[in-house]
């Protein structure tokens, strides 16, 4: 570190975007954990939940795809950007 301040304007864009696109991934799961009462104490494992997501034709491929979109986004704004 060479104790220098960088003002927001300063930074990459890309970084900035990377850590929009991974809380896009975190809401997509904490959605997903609502939902199902994953991650709660005693609560289902994640295939039990999993068979438990409501109306899971439509919503486990939307979470799931959410997840998958904000993680990839955040990795190619954080490599490329």
């Amino acid at each position: 570190m060479d104790d220098t301040f960088e003002q927001p304007q300063d930074r990459d864009p890309g970084d900035d975007a990377a850590i929009l696109a991974f809380c896009l991934s975190l809401l997509a799961f904490g959605i997903y954990c609502l939902l199902t009462g994953f991650g709660t104490r005693n609560g289902p494992g994640i295939t039990a939940s999993w068979q438990n997501l409501p109306a899971q034709a439509v919503t486990g491929p939307l979470l799931g795809g959410l997840f998958t979109l904000g993680v990839l986004a955040a990795l190619v704004c954080a490599l490329v950007l």
